[in-house]
């Protein structure tokens, strides 16, 4: 182009501006990349918690039944059951049984273990990630041994009794072994003149019959104990030997809630080993699994609740303060 030519000229030394980067938009996690304590699907954390129990058994070389319960009561063992039944075969040589629970029924416990030992003929181990407290303790015993985190908790076995008050007209929580400390406590206001605290005390009594019968009932643990301990966890113990364990976990503490770890399990003669390395890992994440399912599964129920509550006609519905309560067997 000369300098006699019309056209605009086209030349332009400043430089040329790129057009601003349009930055992508932040990709939507699947639901496989949710962490653990954000996810609220029940089906995937249903998917993660089974393949973390499919690692653990692989670690350990034998199949693994995790056990989380709520109640252990008469259907728990029906239930148990028909899942038995249909993942593992009966007369098996081994198994781990992953227990966590508050625990419920001594009886349906023991019947329990009596199901399970004929899914593991040579050897049966219960794997405790946080608690197995009350009959769960006694079911946890039935094995051969016990795996057991550094956080773990068995507890006592002595019976916890619901009953009507006739006289007051209330309901009871206690164990046997309150009655005979409620005894003594009367032995003693006799014995230091105090007559009249121990008459009035003895009023509050319930029918002795009645209280004859819920002493009677810490015998009832001892003698599944018993039956437990001569076949497996002390088959090879002196008979005075399994008494006194067993009269221990009955009577030998001062609170049902009381923390029996892993390192006193030891003391008592038991075959009780602490994990560690990579099966405590395994373990640990089965039980966060569990936990956080608990955890959505409990706020789908409140949320369930409070929409019934919503729906109701608003003369039903009575305005309470909250009240702080503390509820004995709170899960850890």
């Amino acid at each position: 182009m000369t300098a006699d030519d019309p056209r605009p000229s086209t030349t332009d030394d400043s430089p040329v501006q790129s057009p601003p980067l349009q930055e992508a938009p932040p990709r939507e996690k699947s639901i496989s990349e949710v962490p653990l304590d954000e996810l609220e699907d029940l089906d995937e954390i249903g998917r993660r918690l089974d393949e973390a129990v499919s690692k653990l058994s692989l670690a350990l070389g034998t199949p693994c039944f995790p056990l989380f319960l709520d109640e252990l009561d008469t259907d728990t063992v029906d239930d148990v059951f028909d899942q038995l039944r249909k993942r593992h075969a009966v007369d098996s040589p081994c198994l781990h049984v992953i227990l966590d629970s508050a625990g419920g029924d001594i009886h349906s416990a023991y019947n329990l273990s009596l199901l399970l030992r004929r899914y593991a003929t040579s050897e049966l181990t219960f794997i405790v990630p946080r608690w197995a407290k009350s009959a769960a303790t006694l079911l946890a015993l039935s094995g051969d041994r016990i795996l057991m985190t550094p956080v773990a908790e068995l507890g006592p076995v002595d019976p916890q009794i619901t009953a009507i008050n006739p006289l007051e007209r209330r309901v009871e929580h206690f164990s046997p072994l309150n009655i005979e400390a409620t005894l003594q406590l009367i032995r003693d206001e006799y014995t230091s003149g105090e007559s009249r605290v121990a008459d009035g005390l003895m009023e509050k009594l319930q029918f002795p019959l009645t209280l004859g019968s819920f002493k009677a009932s810490l015998e009832v643990g001892k003698e599944y104990l018993r039956r437990i301990f001569r076949s497996r966890m002390l088959k090879d113990s002196s008979e005075e030997q399994i008494w006194k364990t067993a009269e221990r976990f009955v009577e030998g503490y001062s609170d049902h809630g009381f923390v029996i770890d892993c390192t006193e399990l030891q003391s008592m003669g038991l075959r009780v080993e602490e994990l560690a390395g990579a099966q405590l890992d395994y373990v640990w994440e089965v039980h966060q699994m569990n936990k956080r399912k608990e955890a959505v599964k409990r706020a789908e129920q409140r949320e369930e609740m409070q929409k019934r509550i919503r729906q109701l006609p608003p003369e039903l519905v009575v305005d309470r303060q909250p009240t702080d309560q503390h509820i004995n067997g709170d899960r850890p």
